[in-house]
Formats: structure tokens, C-alpha cells, sequence
């Protein structure tokens, strides 16, 4: 599960809020693709996964 850490996070825009607790886009993906077991940076692999696009 992904949630806010137990810590104070500093003001400022709920863009870099969300980027100072790992709850950003790219995080997001990140932690997903880790839960798949494949890591970032294996766009190759997740196509062949996937299939190619329609």
C-alpha cells in the first residue's frame, strides 16, 4: 500500500507535496512496476509483456 508517511511535510504546491511523500506519477509507476516485478528503465520487456499496441 502506498500512503503518507507518518512525518510532517513541509507547505508548498500539492505538486511537490505529493513528490516530497512518494506519491507522485512517477513513484506511482514505479512501485507498481516493482509490485510486477519488473523494474524501471525495462520499457522493452513490459511491451513484450503487454503486446504491441493497437
Amino acid at each position: 500500500p502506498m500512503t503518507l508517511p507518518d512525518r510532517f511535510i513541509d507547505h508548498n504546491t500539492q505538486d511537490a507535496q505529493y513528490r516530497e511523500a512518494g506519491l507522485d506519477a512517477t513513484a506511482i509507476a514505479a512501485t507498481a512496476l516493482h509490485a510486477l516485478g519488473l523494474e524501471q528503465g525495462t520499457q522493452p520487456l513490459l511491451k513484450a509483456t503487454i503486446g504491441p499496441k493497437a
